[in-house]
């Protein structure tokens, strides 16, 4: 399944819902797309019982040590979270500007201690340069959307094959 995290109403911060709409375009089978505003219990009842979730979402800022670069993406698994902070979704105490209350590291706790979360997560992240109220992506956004729907397909892809698990 695919999961575009963001608001499209917040610039850059739409980018999870961009490259979900792109997969959902393609009619890819055995292939579910969703979109989430982030919210951790929505979260865990779109990802519950699924095989793989590839989870897309804004990275506001760059990761630690490095500077901010809207439009590179980055794959990340939920280990991940805490030791690299940044992801739009990322709770308060993780370093990580945010426009989701509660984030991705939140719902990937409380979905382990409910017993509700799918075999393996991937999350693709895009930095983003804007998060602005209003529509639209930011240039540096727009340019990524074609190497982050690849980044999704090519997840989607490995997991069909049999690859990585």
């Amino acid at each position: 399944m695919v999961i575009g995290v963001g608001n499209p109403f917040r610039r850059d911060d739409g980018i999870g819902p961009a490259v979900a709409a792109a997969i959902e375009r393609q009619h890819l089978p055995g292939v579910r797309v969703v979109f989430s505003d982030g919210e951790p219990s929505g979260l865990i009842e779109a990802w519950s019982g699924a095989g793989l979730a590839v989870i897309v979402d804004a990275l506001h800022g760059g990761p630690v040590g490095r500077a901010p670069c809207p439009g590179r993406i980055h794959r990340v698994t939920p280990a991940g979270l805490d030791a690299q902070p940044g992801p739009a979704g990322a709770s308060a105490g993780s370093g990580a500007g945010s426009s989701h209350g509660l984030g991705l590291p939140d719902a990937f706790r409380l979905g382990r201690a409910l017993g509700r979360e799918p075999r393996r997560v991937v999350i693709i992240a895009v930095e983003a340069a804007d998060v602005r109220p209003g529509p639209g992506l930011s240039a540096a956004v727009t340019a990524a959307l074609p190497e982050a729907v690849a980044a999704v397909a090519a997840e989607l892809l490995r997991a069909g094959s049999g690859g990585e698990r």
